[in-house]
């Protein structure tokens, strides 16, 4: 944890070194003034480390609020990850070593990867209380990787009804529900345990200096609106089948 902790601070000044050095490329091809496609991507290249420096440096932020590197740490540790290679990915789109769709499928791999990293490190926030909850957790972790893996080939594959067909979509919707559903049901046997033991600290909750209160992380919320498109949409879809077609 400590030489990823190191790694981490490192990817950060680097590309903040990055950015000056764009920058100063940056300004040199203003003040010369000539531009041709070697320079749009020069200033594609600056404006990619831009946005993954402001992306790094915001998680840091977010840290000294709500002290996510502890609290989320699986998920901080795969987010940092996917920076990396997203800032290594968006370099060689930006210079055609790889095309263009393939950057934007390897950007959808990375989301899905994220939410779920997300999801299963917020799970494990709430395991180990009982043995019911767990096996409900443990079941929840491989509806998380059966979502993720039937993404893949929507992500990747055009013409997918060809090749699975449409039940492909009713079954991924079927698993997406339950994994919603799992979900929702780790949050009531957890609100009951903690009621049951109100000494336990919530680890999902942050405490606002001001006012001295509690509220949950801004990473829970995110994962509630996931977990209730996953659970609306699918049942929305097929209420749509039913009634309209």
């Amino acid at each position: 944890m400590t030489n990823f902790a190191s790694f981490k601070k490192f990817f950060i000044v680097s590309l903040i070194g990055s950015l000056i050095v764009s920058a100063l490329v940056a300004v040199v091809t203003v003040l010369v003034g000539e531009f041709n496609e070697v320079t749009a991507r020069v200033f594609a290249t600056l404006f990619m480390v831009v946005i993954h420096s402001l992306v790094s440096l915001g998680f840091v932020w977010n840290d000294q609020r709500e002290n996510i590197f502890e609290r989320l740490s699986f998920f901080i540790n795969v987010v940092f990850a996917l920076i990396v290679v997203s800032f290594l990915t968006s370099l060689f789109g930006i210079w055609k070593v790889i095309p263009g769709d393939m950057v934007w499928h390897l950007y959808q791999t990375y989301f899905v990867i994220a939410f779920a990293s997300l999801h299963g490190n917020i799970l494990s926030k709430a395991s180990g209380k009982e043995k019911y909850m767990d096996m409900v957790i443990y079941a929840n972790y491989i509806f998380i990787i059966l979502v993720a893996l039937m993404l893949m080939p929507i992500i990747y594959l055009d013409n997918l009804k060809e090749y699975f067909g449409e039940m492909f979509y009713r079954v991924l919707g079927a698993i997406a529900i339950i994994n919603g559903t799992l979900s929702v049901l780790t949050a009531i046997f957890y609100r009951l345990f903690s009621n049951k033991h109100p000494e336990i600290e919530n680890p999902l909750q942050v405490q606002i200096p001001e006012g001295k209160e509690k509220r949950l992380s801004i990473w829970v919320w995110l994962l509630l609106a996931y977990l209730v498109l996953q659970i609306v949409l699918p049942m929305s879809f097929r209420l749509y089948e039913s009634f309209f077609r």
